[in-house]
């Protein structure tokens, strides 16, 4: 009984030295600099985004369709199943650091004839079996890379949510710029729609030649064809808008309320600092985890050349009746099992090698997503804060193109103007008014893209 116990402690021993050799080196996570600024300089009343950017546009019907996204949107909700199923396997891997138990038991009658005689027999037995692996060198807790898949998951679920959210947003900017795109143009056919009657006025009275009337109805005729693509593109964008709240497009009416474009909050957004961005983007934490199970799977593969250690146990009973464990025979049993793969022609260690490949083109990944990160906030802030100076421009321009049709009118009903340069007036208001709704939706949509950028309000959670 001593030798075996002395054989034992000698294999024990030898396991316990060979479990050195399957911990894995730490792994080359990329940093940026503490004292990096972005190329663009914030503005000192900058603040920084909370989970609910969105509300800072001062838009109640924004906030509404942004939560109607995010409780009737299919994709979002497929993303939401993908987060059950990486935790419910998680659970499924966490079962195999546990022992396993097996109970089985069996009762029967047996009939043979031998020459003539029969002979029959009864039997019932019962058995419980007890197993468990040793996890000396971690191999099985590194099978549980599900954790890191699942943490992925839910990172993938909030940058979802984040992406939701802007498209809504930005969707909605649209659809109320072709709004307001939309009231300009019919306000500039308006004024067409004047002039051809002044026009007309004085075409009966021999102040104006035909040549002139006919121009100014081409002029009504191109404003009113005009407004149909318009038109189209408005529709185009709310079925759109509806899609992605996770409503049917038909009959879909999207209430723009009593505030135009221009009447929206433009939040002044704080961007933070450069290596901020490794905590507050969830596609840079996607990266993160699935790193972190490159490194389980890695350190499962090496551990796979080293011998399993497995203990059991099992106990049972049996009689010679018929559903009867009455005065039944005991067996009780135990083994530790050695099991070491010696040749497997390379598999183990091609597994090894392309566990390594993974991790390193992981590691770049990573770096890559960084780099694109800073990129898209820098591109962002540049963006914003040139559209913003643009648009202080264009709305002198427009200020000053509806002040010169004002003045051509007044020269041209006196006489004093003809009809072009009245004309020429008209299509320079109606082009500045459409420009500077086209500045004011720059605008907004680089502030959602600067909040994209930043993750929002989002802030991973410490582990």
């Amino acid at each position: 009984m001593l030798s075996i116990f002395f054989r034992m402690a000698a294999v024990t021993g030898v396991i316990v030295a060979l479990a050195g050799c399957a911990t894995t080196s730490p792994i080359e996570r990329p940093e940026l600099r503490a004292d990096e600024r972005w190329n663009v300089p914030l503005t000192a009343d900058a603040q920084a985004p909370d989970e609910q950017w969105w509300q800072a546009f001062g838009s109640e019907q924004l906030n509404q369709l942004i939560g109607q996204a995010f409780a009737g949107s299919p994709n979002l909700a497929v993303t939401a199943e993908r987060v059950f199923q990486a935790e419910q396997q998680v659970r499924v891997s966490g079962s195999s650091l546990f022992p396993s138990l097996n109970l089985s038991g069996s009762t029967g009658e047996r009939t043979t004839d031998d020459g003539g005689s029969e002979n029959r027999s009864e039997s019932t037995s019962a058995s419980l079996n007890v197993s468990y692996e040793l996890d000396l060198w971690g191999r099985l807790a590194a099978s549980r890379n599900e954790e890191a898949v699942y943490r992925a998951t839910v990172f993938e679920y909030d940058s979802a949510r984040l992406s939701l959210a802007s498209s809504v947003a930005t969707t909605w900017f649209r659809l109320m710029a072709l709004g307001e795109q939309l009231r300009v143009a019919r306000e500039n056919l308006a004024i067409a729609e004047r002039t051809e009657d002044i026009v007309d006025a004085r075409y009966r009275n021999g102040a104006a030649s035909r040549a002139e009337l006919l121009r100014q109805q081409t002029e009504v005729l191109n404003k009113r064809a005009g407004l149909e693509p318009i038109t189209l593109e408005y529709r185009q964008t709310r079925s759109a808008l509806a899609v992605l709240v996770g409503v049917s497009p038909l009959g879909f009416e999207a209430d723009t309320g009593t505030h135009s474009l221009m009447d929206l909050t433009l939040p002044a957004v704080d961007a933070g600092i450069p290596s901020d961005l490794l905590t507050r983007r969830p596609d840079l934490a996607i990266a993160e985890a699935q790193l972190q199970a490159a490194d389980a799977n890695l350190a499962q593969a090496r551990a796979a050349w080293l011998p399993s250690v497995s203990l059991g146990l099992n106990a049972g009973a049996s009689t010679a009746n018929l559903a009867s464990l009455a005065n039944p025979v005991e067996t009780l049993g135990w083994s530790i099992t050695l099991a070491q793969n010696l040749f497997d022609g390379g598999t183990r260690d091609a597994q090894t090698a392309i566990s390594e490949s993974r991790r390193r083109a992981l590691v770049e990944d990573y770096r890559g997503a960084i780099l694109a990160a800073l990129q898209e906030t820098d591109d962002a802030l540049d963006r914003l804060q040139t559209s913003q100076r643009r648009e202080a421009l264009q709305r002198t321009v427009s200020e000053r193109a509806e002040r010169t049709l004002e003045l051509t009118d007044l020269r041209y009903r006196a006489g004093s103007d003809e009809l072009l340069t009245l004309l020429d007036a008209q299509r320079t208001l109606f082009q500045t008014r459409d420009q500077l709704v086209q500045l004011r939706l720059a605008r907004l949509q680089a502030t959602v893209d600067l909040y994209k950028a930043i993750g929002g309000g989002w802030q991973q959670k410490d582990e």
